[in-house]
């Protein structure tokens, strides 16, 4: 029954866009493949006005092995990443010109990736995706993309294009090494096992395409092993004016939490930095750990979430191109996590909001005589589901082009806690099963749009795009407290661009964008957290004794941008160079405060006026004939023009430029390789400024500049047998720097410690 449940699924919701094109013969009858990528969201160098990196197949092929997406994009400008684990397998967060992927735009074939209550998007849920990638393309800036959530610091789009005109069958095998501690003990710490299948041209109409593969890892800190399973289905039928495609992809997985960082003195220490907290305090000075309290080995996660897409793509005449995407995705899990920091009487022996709610709905009372409850393990529990057409029509006209669309998601949620665990129960009739939280979220999403690219003249081509956006949050069902609660929002999001080309080298180009968003759904109400005394964010009344929301009026605003881009490119044969000038103006950006909530994540808030502005600098050059260097450098400043908040004496204090916290002013990479047609070795350097992890300008809470190297090769041996091996090696971290990553306040992420990898990889 499961088995045709999940066929049915398959047949009925799959989607996926196809980038490029492609032209092969068979028995003298040609095929062709039309592109059908989403084009309102991909740039096209010298033609649309907007800043943006490619990493093309040839370069996924050679730079990915096993690590996620982010460290893969983190070589673009302006680009960084950070690891939880430290060895960049598992949770994985990237930041683009220093703005977190929440406030990203994050597409895999076009769809949304962004979860669209929090905002987050969890590159662990797709493991191994990059093994059956095509392009990446990442834009900076507002405005960036139109389908899914409107991008703030840009938009990252990630096309799958697995499918190949001959038969083949790939298997790999790779090892990874980690060393770690004093003595640097070194261990195989990293294991991937993949094979796929391509089935060429069957029957002249179609093509079909799977792989499986399995990544394991302890990860670099103590209890972060990762366990991740990867699959991809897809099925491609094209027509004489059409195409049809079906992709299933995603991946069951299980690991151990590590979402807290270590203080920021234990970095240099080889053993201490590998430490995974659940919670810890520091003495004054901030010098030793006062107090803290390592993680539980049984504090696990295990979550599924297949994606099902489905893309038809239809030539009606050689003007109008009509594009459908229908997809569903569907994810399911819990993680168990520590709850002895829950506390139940306060420093003056008063019962906590926590001691209340536990008495009066799960039974505990105050008979224990202990400062905390006893021991806990609980168990969050997250059902999500998400539904989505994404429809759009191009016109072609005379001198230029227009894409009309719309976006149309529905995403239903479920969450509840329970206690996994626990050393002492009240009584022998506590139900086991009882949810100490439980509600349902609810968000609708529309959009409409249109993008016109217009050809003023033979080298001059404007933009112009209008994107209505209208979102809801809705909070249902919550049990025990009954806050019930729907906050709608509706944003016109325009932008305006030029580009001119100066001649067959030089290019420029400027945009005008400016952008709204809504806050996260924790920025309204952390409905999670309510059973220990979290409260929804909104203006409020307590006439009679009792509170009185007021749900059409919350603290948490949306943030709003005005971005002015401005940039010039030179490309020759053997050259590419660009410099792009930023100015990014917000009104009530979301910034972090420097702390985070019991899950790990940054707690954010609205600042009344912020300011980034930047220089960027990409270039390429071919050396030789077989000798290549590319770079990038970014130079920004990032500042909070008024912003004040109230300090724990309830003074209120002015942080007015100050540093945003989390936005490193400087940024570099360089990469130098060498390649023939069999062999290829880069070595690559990537330097990240010194940044505050939060906005005090604290010297304690500031993750130190940092320079890593990495190496990589690859050799391809001869055929045998209609068989091609390829060897594949990679260093990475060479010198064995020990730094951070990344930081919110006191907490700062561990990087792993100089380690190896090995693979095979057979073609049959």
């Amino acid at each position: 029954m499961k088995l045709a449940k999940l066929f049915i699924v398959v047949l009925a919701f799959p989607m996926i866009v196809f980038a490029g094109e492609i032209s092969f013969s068979e028995k003298d009858t040609v095929f062709r493949m039309s592109p059908v990528i989403i084009t309102a969201t991909q740039a096209t160098e010298r033609v649309t006005p907007v800043t943006f990196s490619d990493l093309n197949r040839t370069q996924l092929q050679q730079r990915y092995s096993t690590q996620d997406v982010p460290v893969l994009l983190s070589e673009l400008p302006s680009v960084t990443y950070y690891s939880e684990n430290g060895n960049g397998i598992g949770y994985n967060y990237i930041n683009v010109r220093g703005f977190d992927q929440r406030r990203i735009s994050i597409m895999v074939n076009g769809v949304p990736q962004n979860d669209p209550e929090d905002h987050n998007v969890y590159w662990i849920d797709f493991p191994d995706l990059m093994a059956s990638a095509g392009n990446i393309q990442v834009q900076r800036g507002a405005g960036s993309a139109f389908y899914g959530p409107p991008a703030i610091g840009g938009s990252v789009n990630l096309v799958t294009n697995p499918f190949m005109p001959k038969p083949s069958l790939t298997l790999e095998a790779m090892g990874g090494f980690q060393e770690y501690g004093e003595t640097k003990t070194t261990t195989l710490a990293t294991r991937k096992y993949g094979v796929s299948i391509n089935s060429g041209i069957v029957d002249r109409h179609y093509m079909f395409y799977s792989r499986l593969s399995k990544i394991t890892t302890d990860g670099y800190r103590k209890n972060a092993g990762v366990d991740l399973n990867s699959y991809f289905i897809g099925a491609l039928r094209f027509d004489e004016n059409m195409t049809t495609r079906l992709h299933f992809y995603g991946g069951p997985f299980s690991d151990g939490l590590v979402y807290k960082g270590v203080p920021k003195f234990f970095s240099k220490d080889p053993k201490l930095r590998r430490t995974n907290y659940n919670y810890f305090e520091l003495n004054p000075a901030e010098d030793s750990v006062a107090y803290g309290t390592l993680r539980k080995p049984q504090e696990v996660e295990s979550f599924s979430q297949p994606h099902a897409e489905l893309l038809h793509d239809w030539e009606i005449s050689k003007s109008i191109f009509v594009h459908n995407t229908i997809f569903f995705v569907q994810g399911e899990g819990y993680f168990d996590y520590d709850g002895d920091w829950v506390s139940y009487y306060d420093s003056n022996n008063k019962p906590t909001a926590s001691n209340l709610w536990f008495r009066k709905y799960a039974g505990y009372d105050s008979t224990f005589g202990i400062s905390a409850f006893p021991s806990l393990l609980l168990r969050g529990f997250v059902g999500n589901r998400q539904w989505g057409w994404l429809p759009r029509v191009d016109i072609s006209h005379v001198n230029g082009e227009l894409t009309l669309g719309a976006e149309v998601r529905i995403h239903r949620s479920t969450h509840w806690g329970k206690i996994r665990y626990a050393s002492q129960f009240p009584s022998t009739t506590y139900d086991p099963d009882f949810h100490i939280y439980e509600y349902n979220g609810h968000k609708d999403m529309l959009s409409l749009y249109g993008h016109e690219l217009y050809r003023l003249h033979d080298n001059v081509t404007v933009m112009a795009d209008l994107q209505v956006v209208y979102t809801q949050y809705s909070i249902l069902n919550e049990k025990f407290l009954t806050n019930t609660l729907s906050i709608p929002y509706l944003f016109a999001n325009p932008r305006f661009g030029l580009n001119y080309n100066v001649d067959e080298r030089w290019n420029g180009y400027v945009s005008l964008a400016y952008t709204s968003r809504e806050p996260t759904l924790r920025n309204i109400y952390a409905a999670e957290d309510a059973y220990f005394g979290a409260t929804p964010q909104f203006k409020a009344d307590t006439l009679g004794g009792f509170v009185r929301y007021d749900f059409k009026s919350p603290f948490a605003t949306p943030e709003k941008l005005f971005d002015v881009e401005m940039g010039m490119g030179y490309r020759t044969e053997n050259l590419r160079f660009s410099v792009n000038m930023f100015w990014m103006e917000f009104t009530d950006e979301l910034v972090k405060s420097g702390t985070v909530d019991i899950f790990g994540q940054p707690v954010t808030g609205n600042a009344e006026r912020t300011r980034h502005i930047g220089i960027e600098v990409d270039g390429s050059s071919a050396l030789t004939a077989n000798i290549s260097l590319s770079g990038n450098a970014t130079y920004s400043r990032n500042r909070l023009v008024k912003y004040s908040v109230i300090a724990d004496n309830g003074i209120r204090v002015s942080l007015d430029n100050n540093p945003i916290a989390g936005f490193p002013d400087l940024l570099a990479n360089i990469r130098l390789t060498y390649s023939d047609d069999s062999f290829t070795a880069s070595m690559t350097a990537k330097h990240v400024g010194a940044f505050f992890t939060d906005n005090f300008k604290n010297t304690l809470h500031k993750n130190d500049a940092y320079s890593v190297f990495n190496a990589e090769i690859s050799y391809r041996l001869p055929e045998v047998v209609k068989t091609v091996l390829t060897i594949r090696g990679e260093m990475r971290n060479i010198f064995n720097l020990l730094y951070t990553m990344s930081g919110e306040g006191q907490e700062f992420f561990p990087a792993a410690e100089r380690n190896y990898l090995v693979g095979i990889t057979a073609q049959l």
